[in-house]
C-alpha cells in the first residue's frame, strides 16, 4: 500500500481526533472507578470482632462456632 498524499493528509487530520476520543475514554475510565470506590461501603469493624465469613459479632473467623465454616467429616 503505497502513501499518497491524501492518505498521508487524512491521517494527519484524524490524529487530533483520535486523541480527543482517547482523551474522552480515559476520563469516563477514571469517573467509573471514583464512582465505585465512592459507591462501595466503608469496612465495619476488623477481623478482630467480626467473623470474616459470615459477619457475627460473636465469633470469630476461626471459631469452630461459625454457621458458614467448612465441616469436614
Amino acid at each position: 500500500m503505497p502513501l499518497s498524499r491524501r492518505r498521508l493528509l487524512a491521517a494527519a487530520t484524524a490524529m487530533p481526533i483520535v486523541l480527543l476520543v482517547d482523551q474522552a475514554i480515559r476520563a469516563a475510565g477514571d469517573a467509573i472507578r471514583t464512582a465505585a470506590a465512592s459507591a462501595r461501603p466503608s469496612a465495619v469493624g476488623t477481623s478482630v470482632d467480626r467473623c470474616a465469613q459470615c459477619g457475627a459479632t460473636d465469633h470469630t473467623m476461626l471459631d469452630r462456632r461459625c454457621p458458614a465454616a467448612k465441616r469436614f467429616a
